[in-house]
């Protein structure tokens, strides 16, 4: 079994995510109580309300077996509330991403929570990953974003908004009391002009360690800021198991 030295946020999300136009190829072909089957471009196939020839309203597309969406359409765009899913093998492994939420031009945008679970051949969890918040453009502006993967430390932690940043590699458990007294892997906050990290690791200078010393004393005057963000981290961590 692999096991990964290190965490990173997960760019094949938003790439599974992206797909061709919807406009239809063919006038559609069946009509059932005010819904329609219509053949799509690559291999896609939509069933559900038709206007105009194309997606509009609720129904469900799918390309071939493992990919599919149900929801809301506006002129052959996703738009609206929907699920999108996606399972596919990439390198031996079973990628699962599932997205739920709102939709604006074919993409991620409003509320909606994204998953990411990566599976190995022996069956074994090697990456689960969540993303929750406010998305924009296909991208979370605003929220969580928590991975648990093989690897070490096992458990990523980000919190992002439109003027701040924390991110946190560690574990899920006591994860207040842990972040407070510098016990975490490595914490970095930032926002506008504020900028304050520590880790675990020693530090070289003096300099370094005073830097650290300034980052710990800022976390530990801001529990208020910090502690419903910890606990969002903990509640998440625990929905994504390696097995």
């Amino acid at each position: 079994m692999k096991k990964w030295t290190a965490l990173s946020l997960s760019l094949a999300l938003c790439a599974s995510l992206t797909t061709a136009s919807l406009a239809a190829s063919s006038i559609p072909a069946k009509a059932e109580a005010a819904k329609e089957w219509v053949k799509l471009p690559n291999q896609a196939s939509y069933f559900g309300e038709v206007k105009n020839g194309i997606p509009n309203g609720r129904g469900t597309i799918q390309w071939g077996e493992g990919k599919q969406y149900s929801g809301e359409f506006v002129n052959g765009k996703r738009e609206g509330s929907g699920k999108y899913i996606n399972e596919y093998v990439q390198d031996g492994e079973n990628h699962k991403v599932v997205y739920s939420g709102t939709w604006k031009q074919d993409k991620m945008s409003g509320q909606g929570t994204l998953t990411h679970k990566v599976t190995q051949e022996d069956g074994s969890v090697r990456w689960n990953e969540i993303q929750t918040g406010t998305f924009s453009g296909g991208v979370l502006q605003t929220g969580y974003n928590v991975i648990h993967a093989l690897a070490d430390p096992d458990y990523s932690f980000t919190y992002k908004s439109p003027n701040e940043t924390l991110n946190i590699l560690g574990f899920n458990s006591n994860m207040k009391a842990s972040f407070k007294k510098g016990q975490v892997f490595s914490a970095d906050y930032r926002s506008g002009s504020i900028h304050h990290a520590y880790s675990i690791f020693p530090v070289d200078t003096k300099a370094e360690q005073r830097k650290y010393d300034a980052a710990l004393k800022y976390f530990q005057s801001h529990t208020s800021k910090f502690n419903p963000i910890l606990d969002e981290f903990e509640r998440l961590s625990k929905q994504l198991p390696l097995k």
